[in-house]
């Protein structure tokens, strides 16, 4: 717009400078048509960068697509002022995983459209508006995004909406950007292109005419933002069925005093994971209640996305009717969370803090340099947290008494540019400060407001300091403030180095360099007033004429300090001697070259710390001719010598007013200018002393306790502790509990309470703990006071016992509530003590605190909680976590509303230390860990904020993906696995590789929302690499057909009860009628396996249990004998019919020789099993078990059983691994009391028959002869049924063969009594199929 009105400025004026309007108009028609003088593109029409206008209704719309991790956007703007950049980003960012964002933008012109929106991942289509009422081959969109415009006036607003509306998926969102009023710039320009009569009526009237025609097409208002300037958005809902008033099973009140909704809400959501039902979770009964975070955990656990959630934090408890507004709205939005506050209908957002949220204005500041070392990185700090304690001590141990001083201006100093520029590194005076600036400061004492002036180890660049009386002295009334800071470091440095340590005699020969500057200027001075012969070095020709003229220097004796000429020169003038003393602060080449100046017997003092610090090597051979290399540092000097400050200055004072000391030429720098300070001293440019003013000086030099304040500037906030103070950690013990401590002790805290559940238990602690308690024994400096506690805070008597403990140590200061207990799961597998154990550590401890503390009207300076991220976004499996977080963020919104302190602090993955330390973040996490010292950093920073609630991650950089629907999700798999598919085998599933449990949530409800296949997540856990490479290649047929598979098998399975039946015998089907049919019970004791069979009988069928009572016989001749006479009891008369599978055959061929037996049939499985020792081994008869008894699992479940068997060490294991598994894959509707026993008594009993068929084997051939006489005597008949794969004769004979062996059956003695019959099937047969065929052969064979 300025520009608009410049171009016109300076182009439409006539010679008298007045507007010609007669080319107003076409000239503003032409600017228009130019892309840079776009008024869409004015500051005032950059809405998408308004996050309150735009991100609160964006979140509402990824915080109901929850847990979708695609969301397909169609953005519909005539105009160049696009909106898809934040919007993207801002849905892509939405959760804690990233989202993809297919996004589309409609516009009238591709070819104006900015390259960047070219160059990225959106999609661009044309729209001729004019021609067509909507984007043409658009559907399926969750979010419409319009910005009206003046070009959209005339599309038909019916038809427009009509077709948003059946592009946009049910429940989708529309979001439009309107214009509701003219700014006064923009009315204008309208009026001088002859558009006077623009008024916001018309505006107006366009909103409503929108939305009145969008609700009539079926469109729900959400709600609407403005901002400030002229824009609004509305955010509209398709709702194309109006929910139902919830039955009363489906609400669910969440109470914050009593759990007992946790098992209610348990069930209902694992109820209605097939139903689909909205469960609304209701909270009216504090305005503490943990809702929140509860259910924005739980929307990304399966069932999630039906949940709803009301939240009535004014807590009025009043009854909450669905038929009533604002419930009613509430219901019919269908909206994932509503929050009640002060009647109005909302929830919680997120909004980025400004860009100066830790800047406040002050008048008490002082200067550092961030942790980036570079003059960029120069600010200003708040300094009114500062406290100093009762109990100073200097680093010798030497108790001080400190004196707070009003500064008035501050000398700048090289070690002061070296410093903030990173070229010289910090030492261990870190240990002691955060701030190594600033040297020197003169300015009033504040008790008796006398003028002083003196060093500090850092700080005096700020507007007050305590100082160590020791360090300060009175100016003379001769000099100004600024005449004594020229004074303290250049003239202390002369004195030390020259005077005291190189001990200057009248009438030498002396090399000065930087003569120019404060050090040099000063050495001049006490040089020309010992006589001495200089010979001196400058960086400027100016610099040269300086000395010249002040200090009538002979320009033959000034040489350039920017080569190493001047030493030949020096030499030349010497006669080849050189100097006595040297006073250097050179580096480099020109150092040594200096170094060569040295007359024998000279002095070389060194002044720089640069060379130094680099550890530079120097020749031994020069120290041959008697030469002093002395390395003088008055600043360490100043701290670590008792008596080194007074001497000076009673030296200083004994020579301001003979001459020796006298007052150097300075350049003064406003307080707003001290980064121009440090650059300019960096230029080398800068002669005698650099000065930052602080406050001007008053003309009375006499005391003066009324001091103005220093002006007031923008600064950045900074945290410190108060030394006096007590400050409490909870958790204190923990790994970020251990570094808080430390950084809190490094800004001032000496008195801390941590408190452990459990008190101090690693080596890591305890030698954490011994070196606060070693740093304090050897400096006082550092003298602290921790105590660990171990009071349950859970309690309010512990909580109180906690505080008073503390209190004893000194007022309490602050509370930081760092404990916690993980229990995280699912809420299906989530216990109610895990649950409460969770929410007691963090909320319980965080309330009682709160309530006590008031009670005791402790005033505390910090009250804060380390919330979580799973809390603000959420998080599958910590439900509780959130919910417990929750609370305490209710409570800090409380106490702030009561002018208290409270903040919560909503981290993200905590990399270094902490519960997740060692836990690697998943590939597909939108976030990754943020370390600690960038953690500690921020808090800084966020203790001095206003606000209750925040949130600190670090976003992950953003992918985006390309390809097939489907292979965007198998790419995510083989992210979240971390395997390359092209070398991991294709029978393995993803449990087996190792999928986290919350990553199989995700793709478990994509695959039900996208696809409609339903899977529990043990099942997601069974699929196997091929399968995920079959989908990848668009094969979701086979996906379809695994699940049906893995239903109908779990189906199955839940039908069979695995009980050891109590009767001694069972009917198997439904017939009354006729002689009953007896089965023999097979391996695994249950008749599960031949229900099929048995109710394809004509007759009645009786299974003959094995009861409890039949564990103890342990020989198959006392089974027989049991059975027989079991059968005696049954069917007095005898003639019985008996049917016999698998080793119940072997009982049947035992039996025919004695018992009264009419008809016999075997169903043959065992003729095709070898007879030998491998038969009876542990291995074998644990695969034959799992060949019977998982038969109904599917085979990927199967095989991979198989596997995870082979590495168990032994059968009670591996018996256990077989429960376990088939327990975990039916899941709840598995009937099994007695399952594990059954497992037990299956393997006993085929060690039993297994070692019976061996024995029988090798005697077979004594024995046959009497085993067929007793053929000979029985009355009744045997047929063998045999199931094979094909009918071909000599398979026949070789089958016929085998039975005969595997059933020890003579060849003599069964002549017209034994028959055989084959029937078709084998393991891949239906065995329905085959049970017919099997039926079909009994009831022909009992007929006859």
């Amino acid at each position: 717009m300025l520009k608009i009105l410049d171009k016109l400025s300076a182009t439409m004026k006539d010679d008298n400078r007045n507007f010609d309007s007669n080319s107003i108009s076409k000239m503003l028609t032409d600017l228009q048509m130019q892309p840079e003088f776009d008024m869409n593109m004015d500051v005032i029409n950059q809405v998408s960068t308004n996050e309150h206008l735009i991100r609160t209704l964006l979140d509402i719309v990824s915080e109901n697509y929850v847990p979708k991790k695609e969301i397909k956007v169609l953005e519909i703007n005539v105009t160049n002022a696009l909106m898809a950049q934040e919007i993207d980003n801002h849905l892509a960012h939405a959760a804690i995983y990233p989202i993809d964002v297919n996004y589309t933008i409609a516009t009238k012109c591709i070819d104006n459209i900015n390259d960047e929106y070219k160059n990225k991942s959106f999609k661009l289509t044309e729209w001729d508006y004019k021609s067509s009422a909507f984007p043409s081959d658009i559907s399926q969109l969750e979010l419409i995004v319009m910005k009206d415009t003046q070009d959209l006036k005339d599309v038909k607003l019916d038809v427009y909406l009509q077709e948003a509306y059946d592009a946009i998926v049910s429940k989708g969102f529309l979001l439009s950007v309107f214009k509701y009023k003219y700014t006064e710039p923009e009315l204008l320009l309208n009026s001088m292109n002859g558009r006077k009569n623009m008024k916001n009526i018309e505006l107006e009237k366009r909103i409503n005419d929108f939305t009145t025609t969008a609700i009539q097409m079926g469109f729900k208002e959400i709600g609407r933002k403005y901002d400030s300037i002229n824009s609004m958005a509305v955010l509209f809902r398709k709702i194309e069925t109006k929910p139902t008033v919830p039955e009363k099973h489906n609400i669910i009140e969440i109470n914050a005093s009593d759990m007992s909704w946790f098992e209610t809400l348990k069930t209902r959501v694992t109820e209605n994971i097939d139903t689909k039902d909205n469960i609304w979770l209701i909270a009216n009964d504090s305005q503490h209640n943990g809702i929140v975070g509860l259910i924005n955990c739980l929307r990304l656990e399966p069932g999630g996305d039906s949940l709803r959630c009301l939240f009535d934090c004014n807590s009025n408890k009043s009854s909450i009717k669905f038929t009533e507004k604002p419930y009613s709205d509430i219901l019919n939005n269908d909206l994932a969370i509503n929050v009640i506050n002060e009647r109005l209908v909302g929830t919680y957002r997120h909004i980025t803090l400004p860009k100066n949220y830790d800047k406040i204005p002050s008048n008490e500041y002082f200067l550092n340099v961030g942790l980036n070392r570079d003059l960029s990185h120069l600010q200003w700090y708040d300094s009114r947290h500062i406290v100093t304690t009762d109990e100073f001590y200097d680093l010798c141990n030497v108790h001080k008494h400190q004196i707070r001083c009003h500064v008035y201006s501050s000398g700048l100093n090289f070690r002061d540019v070296m410093l903030a520029t990173g070229r010289l590194i910090s030492g261990p005076e870190t240990l002691f400060t955060d701030c190594l600036l600033g040297f020197e400061f003169a300015g009033r004492r504040s008790d008796t407001g006398e003028r002083v002036c003196g060093f500090n180890m850092s700080r005096c660049f700020g507007t007050t300091i305590d100082a160590n009386e020791n360090l300060i002295s009175p100016i003379p009334d001769n000099w100004s403030m600024d005449d004594a800071i020229t004074i303290l470091s250049t003239y202390s440095t002369v004195w030390y180095g020259l005077l005291e340590r190189g001990q200057l005699k009248k009438n030498e020969s002396v090399l000065i360099h930087s003569a120019a500057g404060g050090v040099g200027q000063a050495a001049i001075n006490v040089c020309q007033k010992y006589n001495c012969d200089l010979y001196v070095t400058v960086g400027t020709e100016d610099k040269k004429q300086f000395l010249m003229n002040e200090y009538n220097i002979p320009e033959n004796r000034i040489f350039s300090s920017r080569d190493i000429q001047f030493k030949y020169k020096i030499k030349e003038l010497t006669d080849g001697k050189g100097v006595d003393l040297v006073l250097n602060s050179l580096t480099g080449e020109k150092l040594e070259a200096s170094y060569e100046c040295v007359a024998d017997c000279g002095r070389f003092v060194e002044i720089g710390k640069y060379d130094l610090q680099m550890n530079k090597q120097m020749g031994m051979f020069s120290f041959l001719k008697d030469l002093s290399f002395i390395a003088v540092s008055a600043d360490r000097k100043l701290y670590l010598t008792q008596d080194f400050g007074q001497n000076f200055f009673k030296w200083m004072n004994e020579n301001c007013t003979n001459g020796l000391i006298k007052p150097i030429n300075r350049t003064v720098f406003k307080a707003e200018d001290a980064d121009k300070a440090f650059r300019y001293m960096t230029t080398g440019k800068h002669i005698g002393k650099i000065i930052v003013k602080i406050r001007d000086e008053e003309t009375i030099k006499s005391q003066l306790l009324d001091i103005k304040p220093a002006n007031e500037m923008t600064v950045m906030t900074k945290t410190y502790f108060d030394p006096n103070k007590t400050y409490i950690i909870t958790g204190g013990l923990g790994g970020f509990g251990m570094e808080l401590m430390h950084w809190m002790l490094f800004m001032g805290a000496r008195r801390l309470v941590l408190t452990s559940r459990k008190g101090i238990k690693s080596d890591y602690q305890k030698f954490l703990l011994e070196r606060v308690k070693a740093l304090g024994n050897r400096f006082k400096f550092f003298n602290t006071k921790v105590i660990v506690s171990t009071h349950d805070t859970n309690t309010t008597e512990g909580t109180k016992q906690l505080l008073s403990e503390a209190h004893k140590l000194g007022p309490i200061g602050g509370v930081f509530h760092l404990a916690l207990v993980l229990n995280d799961c699912l809420l299906e597998k989530q216990t109610i003590d895990g649950f409460c154990e969770t929410i007691d550590s963090k909320a319980k401890t965080f309330e009682n605190l709160d309530r006590i503390t008031r009670q005791m009207s402790i005033d505390l300076d910090y009250f804060v909680v380390f919330s979580s991220v799973a809390c603000g976004k959420g998080n599958a499996g910590q439900s509780n976590y959130g919910y417990a977080n929750s609370v305490c963020e209710r409570i800090c919104e409380s106490r702030r509303n009561d002018g208290l302190h409270g903040l919560a602090i909503q981290w993200g993955p905590i990399g270094d230390v902490g519960v997740l330390s060692d836990t690697e973040m998943s590939s597909l996490s939108g976030i990754v860990k943020q370390r600690i010292n960038s953690c500690l950093e921020i808090f800084d920073k966020l203790l001095q904020t206003p606000q209750a609630v925040i949130s600190c991650v670090v976003r992950a950089k953003r992918v985006t993906q390309q390809g097939s629907r489907e292979s965007k999700i198998v790419n995510q798999i083989w992210q979240a696995l971390g395997i390359d598919p092209r070398t991991t085998p294709d029978h393995l599933t993803l449990g087996e590789i190792g999928m986290e449990s919350m990553f199989a949530v995700e793709l478990q409800q994509g695959l039900e929302r996208d696809y409609k296949i339903k899977l529990t997540m043990n099942d997601i856990k069974s699929i196997t690499v091929r399968h995920i490479k079959e989908f990848e290649t668009g094969r979701v047929d086979q996906f379809k057909k695994f699940a049906e598979e893995l239903h109908n098998a779990r189906e199955k399975l839940a039908k069979i009860k695995f009980i050891i039946p109590s009767d001694a015998y069972t009917p198997l089907n439904s017939v009354r009628t006729g002689n009953p049919v007896y089965f023999l019970p097979p391996l695994e004791g249950i008749f599960s396996s031949l229900v099929g069979l048995a109710e394809q009988i004509n007759r009645p069928v009786i299974g003959l249990n094995w009861t409890k009572d039949m564990e103890k016989i342990d020989d198959v001749k006392e089974i027989a004998n049991y059975y027989t006479k079991l059968l005696k009891t049954l069917h007095p008369k005898g003639n019985f019919d008996i049917v016999g599978h698998f080793y119940g055959a072997l009982l049947v061929a035992k039996m025919l020789r004695k018992s009264p037996i009419r008809r016999a049939v075997i169903i043959d499985t065992i003729s095709d099993m070898e007879v030998d020792e491998d038969m009876i081994s542990d291995e074998a008869i644990i695969e034959m078990l799992i060949k019977f008894i998982c038969k109904d699992l599917p085979k990927v479940i199967n095989e991979k059983l198989v596997r995870e068997l082979k590495l168990k060490p032994d059968i009670n294991s591996k018996l256990s691994k077989i429960s376990a598994d088939i327990k975990e894959f039916v899941g709840k509707g598995f009937v099994g009391r007695d399952f594990d026993d059954i497992l037990n008594q299956s393997f006993k009993r085929a060690k039993l028959f297994g070692n019976y068929r061996l024995k029988m084997k090798n005697k077979f051939k004594q024995i046959k002869l009497n085993i067929g006489k007793k053929y000979l005597e029985m009355s009744g008949k045997l047929l063998v049924i045999k199931a094979v794969a094909n009918t071909f004769d000599d398979d026949m004979i070789n089958t016929t063969d085998k039975i005969w062996d595997s059933y020890f059956l003579p060849e003599k003695g069964l002549e017209d009594k034994l028959n055989f019959k084959t029937v078709r099937g084998d393991s891949d047969n239906d065995m329905n199929i085959v049970f017919n065929q099997i039926a079909v052969s009994i009831n022909q064979y009992l007929l006859d």
